[in-house]
């Protein structure tokens, strides 16, 4: 198994990835991969990174902040080596790490993404919160032994802080007392002592031990008799505190030791899924799909090289349908025939490493044995090799390494030696690579190889195609099509003397043969072929155009529908709220009447039956009467203005209605209808390339005033409710709480709203909530 890496610069695409990665060690695991020839394995990494990109498209990335590169650590605990306090807070960030995943994985799951591939690596993480317990018990925030972590060390650190102050005190004194002597009048700490700056010619007058000297050597900082007993008991607590931190960490570290395999399994699993997301997330920005593995067909539509800039790389269709096994290119240098070639292998190499391609969606492509590539000048001035040499090396190389079913790329076959020789020579290589299975795409300027490709059904013609308007290449790859020379137009374009070239076509026409004139006819109906092909397209695209606008333009009048109907509503409940009010209002007024004058009881309370009784809802019937309902029609729910398909009809005109994940019944006339039932596409295992567009899984109305919130969160929770969201995030923040009861109250009063709750800790706290729909 042999893969030319190097010169189809698959490094520089895993730079690409890498970057992507958020953890050290999920940038080494990409900086690690390497392609394979083993079909399962390759199918499994390809849906582990489609199922990522998926979720990418839906939710979110995940919460990858805190994981550290924690190998040696977890190295050193296994063999009780005692591990530092700074250590103790990186585990506590993976395991944060690990129950944020575990969390992430359960949201993704409720929003109903039923792939399976990310299951082996999110369900293995394993929490380990009694650990996270007892660090945080020993180790403060700041990655400080806490004076709780034992008796013996709250006792010890507090004698020391008493004799420290007693230290102080009599070194104010000294200060203010010996002043003269001093070069300033400030108590500091030298050696694990304190000691005061006394001047160098003052040393032997005062009464003190020298503990160190200044770097100018005119300060001299010594320690007072005074306090030198209760230093020296200072200094034997220190040695005291440092044999029980020392212990403490002994003790904490065992009980690291003991996770070991639940905290390295954690690590390595993240890391794992870290470099898968960021291969998701590099299919993301390039637009990449996932090819259909098959047999013996490629077929990479509208193929993308990743390294040249998307803005200005051209997108080229490399096929090979069954049975054919070489396509050889022809064309103008700097056309795009080695980029062709670069592209079919890195690519290749790209999919046999688990990567999505920048291809269109249905694109297929086969699992090659090896790749080859003998691509560029690779002249060795110290091998003292000429081109011609340089390339036959490599080319014997191949030649004794491969095996049937391998990809060769040979670029400019049999250039730098006589014409006549390099094309029987490059026609004789060919011919042995294709007797013997192999995948072979040759460029070419040998006219001879165009005729032998019209021998042989498994070979093709392709050419570069040449704008002769502008005298330059469009960098199309045009298959079936041989390219031919430009030269005598090019050069009458450029004014060169007509007689010269008149006499230049002549030579041409007197040497060509039956064969060029058959290349020459085959090579204008495929140029008439392939514009027939553009124009087909190009009115398929505006086709596409026309309906998506359409498409649109529908969805935004139901959405404008609904809008209006529930504007109706509330405009309806106010009047009718306002009529009860003042009915209750009349018949407290009666009952005022009643206990002055004779006004029959009975009646009062006929009224008043009459008003509160009174049916203030307003039923909102279906505009649709004339539609003949069936199973998997989409329909609007009035009381609830949520999309919904039919399931099932039951009985009285009762239906059953399925929306999101619920099911529920309604009667025709409380749905309104939107869109006939669809005939279901083929389930396709690829990854569609283009993002859709969502409603956001949050809303921050942090900075907003009330009724800008309030506004922007009617509106958010009605996008939530046609999106068919299960749950979101509102953040409103602390402050002054207004927000934050403006949310609750509004989620309390809402009949779509399942239930709601505070944030947990990694989630924001008190300052979001997360809501859940019905």
């Amino acid at each position: 198994m042999q893969f030319d890496t190097t010169i189809l610069e698959f490094d520089k695409v895993k730079v690409l990835i890498k970057n992507k990665a958020e953890t050290v060690l999920g940038k080494a695991l990409v900086q690690e991969m390497t392609p394979s020839n083993n079909r399962l394995q390759i199918k499994l990494k390809l849906n582990e990174t489609a199922h990522a990109l998926r979720i990418l498209m839906h939710y979110k990335t995940p919460p990858f902040g805190g994981i550290r590169d924690l190998s040696e650590t977890l190295k050193k605990a296994q063999i009780y080596s005692v591990l530092r306090a700074n250590e103790f807070l990186d585990i506590i960030g993976l395991i944060d790490a690990t129950g944020n995943n575990v969390r992430f994985y359960k949201q993704v799951k409720e929003l109903e993404i039923n792939e399976t591939y990310l299951d082996e690596y999110f369900n293995q993480l394993e929490a380990v919160p009694s650990l996270k317990k007892s660090i945080q018990m020993v180790i403060t925030e700041d990655g400080y032994v806490s004076d709780s972590a034992s008796n013996d060390l709250r006792r010890i650190r507090n004698q020391i802080n008493i004799k420290q102050n007693r230290v102080k005190e009599k070194l104010n004194q000294i200060v203010q007392r010996e002043s003269s002597s001093l070069v300033d009048t400030i108590v500091t700490f030298r050696n694990n002592r304190f000691v005061v700056p006394v001047k160098l010619s003052e040393k032997n007058n005062f009464k003190g031990t020298i503990i160190d000297y200044s770097s100018s050597g005119e300060t001299v900082f010594m320690e007072p008799l005074v306090i030198n007993e209760i230093n020296n008991e200072i200094s034997a607590l220190l040695i005291e505190e440092e044999r029980e931190v020392e212990r403490i960490l002994r003790e904490l570290t065992i009980l690291v030791a003991n996770h070991y395999y639940p905290l390295s399994n954690n690590l390595k699993l993240l890391c794992q899924i870290d470099a898968i997301f960021a291969k998701a997330k590099f299919a993301l920005d390039f637009e990449c799909t996932m090819p259909e593995i098959t047999e013996n067909e490629v077929d990479l539509i509208k193929a993308r090289h990743p390294l040249i800039p998307q803005e200005a790389v051209v997108a080229n269709t490399i096929r090979f349908n069954e049975g054919e096994r070489l396509i050889i290119v022809t064309g103008p240098n700097t056309g795009g025939k080695t980029v062709a070639l670069k592209t079919m292998g890195l690519l290749s190499i790209m999919v046999q490493s688990g990567m999505l391609i920048p291809v269109k969606d249905e694109s297929k492509t086969i699992i090659f044995e090896n790749i080859f590539a003998d691509i560029g000048d690779e002249q060795s001035i110290e091998q003292s090799l000429s081109t011609f040499s340089s390339h036959m090396t490599r080319i014997i190389h191949i030649i004794d390494h491969m095996s049937h079913g391998s990809l060769v790329l040979l670029d400019e076959l049999g250039s730098g030696t006589d014409p006549k020789e390099g094309a029987s020579l490059a026609i004789s290589i060919l011919e042995y690579l294709r007797v013997r299975g192999i995948y072979v795409i040759a460029t070419t300027h040998y006219p001879e190889l165009k005729a032998y490709a019209y021998n042989k059904e498994e070979i093709v013609n392709a050419s570069v195609e040449f704008n002769v308007e502008t005298l330059s290449p469009t960098y199309r790859l045009m298959l079936g099509t041989p390219g031919k020379s430009n030269a005598l137009l090019i050069s009458e374009r450029l004014g060169l003397n007509e007689s010269i070239i008149r006499y230049a076509k002549d030579v041409v026409l007197t040497s060509q043969s039956e064969v060029t004139d058959l290349i020459n006819k085959l090579e204008k109906q495929g140029n008439t072929l392939d514009q027939k092909i553009q124009e087909y397209e190009a009115l398929i695209h505006d086709g596409n155009r026309v309906v998506n606008d359409n498409e649109k333009l529908r969805k935004e009048l139901i959405q404008q529908k609904a809008d209006l109907n529930r504007k109706i509503s509330i405009e309806q409940s106010q009047v009718i709220k306002e009529t009860k009010d003042s009915a209750l209002n009349l018949i407290k007024q009666l009952e005022e009447l009643l206990s002055k004058n004779d006004l029959k009881e009975h009646e009062i309370a006929e009224m008043k039956f009459k008003v509160k009784n009174f049916n203030f809802d307003v039923e909102k019937t279906s505009s649709t009467t004339s539609h003949v309902y069936q199973v998997g029609d989409r329909v609007n729910i009035l009381k609830f203005n949520r999309i919904g398909d039919l399931v099932k009809k039951q009985k009285n005109n009762q239906w059953m209605v399925k929306m999101g994940s619920m099911n529920s019944q309604f009667s025709e006339d409380e749905f309104d209808f939107v869109e006939e039932k669809q005939l279901e596409e083929k389930s396709k295992s690829r990854i569609k390339s283009k993002v859709v567009k969502r409603t956001s899984g949050e809303l921050d109305l942090r900075g907003m005033r009330y009724e800008e919130a309030r506004i922007a969160l009617d509106k958010y929770i009605d996008d939530c409710l046609v999106s068919n969201m299960p749950f979101a995030t509102i953040i409103h923040g602390f402050g002054t709480l207004t927000l934050r009861k403006l949310v609750k109250t509004y989620l309390d009063s809402n009949k779509a709203i399942a239930r709601h709750r505070d944030g947990e800790g990694n989630e924001g706290g008190n300052g979001v909530t997360i809501v859940y729909f019905k």
